[in-house]
């Protein structure tokens, strides 16, 4: 039996042994009646790094599942939430927890201040006690099991559109490259014309107007330079899901790997 003080008053949590998936449940009774559910994760931002804890209201797995009764319940209010603990920070520095999501009741209203604080204080009581299991370890690795499958299928579509962005930022910087060139070809063609006949019209199309070509070729190569910054950056963002796709699957990769030569 596990006893935690919050501001609300005493509450005791009495866990369950572990599910099949390594979650386990406490049941909750004094100032807060309820369940809270602890079960090992991957740590946030790095789905291939399973040394993290996840801590919901109401649900096995917050990501997954809506809240379900017996939601954790002070002055008849029912809340659902979830903190997740980060294993490679300590726990009382600002890297050791983090709330995805705001503590809230079934009809979307924030929990007061003292209730947010005493339900924080229950479901980090929680968290500690389902760290200093002894087994710890072994939950950690029969949590990516179970995992790994779910998050693999959620990175593919997110690998393809990383890929997408990747190949349609180099194409349009290859395309607008060319424009400029293209537009600075016409601005000396035209200006060799006028110098052998002037026209007003010809100086309007000399002119620096917006929209004009001299206009055109001079901000056509900037804005390729954007492009390519934007790809460098889409670049990094795919290269990071393939290395968490490849330390799902237990292969190594390089960081930095690059995707297939774009068609262009």
């Amino acid at each position: 039996m596990l006893v935690i003080r919050t501001l609300s008053g005493i509450v005791r949590a009495e866990p369950t042994a572990p599910d099949e998936t390594g979650s386990v449940l406490y049941e909750l009774t004094g100032a807060v009646r309820g369940t809270v559910h602890v079960c090992p994760t991957y740590r946030p931002h790095q789905w291939d790094d399973f040394r993290a804890l996840r801590v919901s209201l109401g649900s096995a797995n917050a990501l997954y599942e809506l809240p379900a009764e017996p939601l954790p319940r002070i002055g008849g209010r029912a809340f659902g939430g979830c903190l997740v603990r980060d294993l490679e920070h300590p726990a009382d520095g600002p890297e050791g927890w983090r709330e995805p999501w705001a503590l809230r009741d079934m009809e979307d209203r924030d929990a007061t201040p003292r209730m947010s604080e005493t339900l924080r204080a229950v479901m980090r009581g929680c968290g500690a006690d389902y760290e200093a299991r002894s087994d710890l370890d072994d939950m950690l690795r029969l949590a990516r099991r179970v995992e790994t499958p779910r998050l693999l299928a959620l990175l593919a579509p997110m690998i393809a559109e990383a890929e997408s962005e990747v190949c349609r930022y180099e194409r349009e910087a290859q395309q607008v490259r060319v424009e400029g060139r293209r537009c600075l070809q016409g601005w000396w063609l035209l200006a060799r014309m006028g110098s052998g006949c002037p026209s007003p019209l010809l100086a309007l199309l000399l002119s620096s107007q917006r929209g004009g070509l001299a206009h055109r070729s001079a901000w056509l190569p900037r804005w390729a330079e954007d492009l390519d910054r934007f790809a460098v950056k889409a670049r990094r963002v795919l290269g990071h899901f393939l290395s968490e796709r490849e330390g799902l699957t237990s292969r190594a990769v390089s960081p930095g790997r690059a995707p297939e030569t774009c068609s262009r």
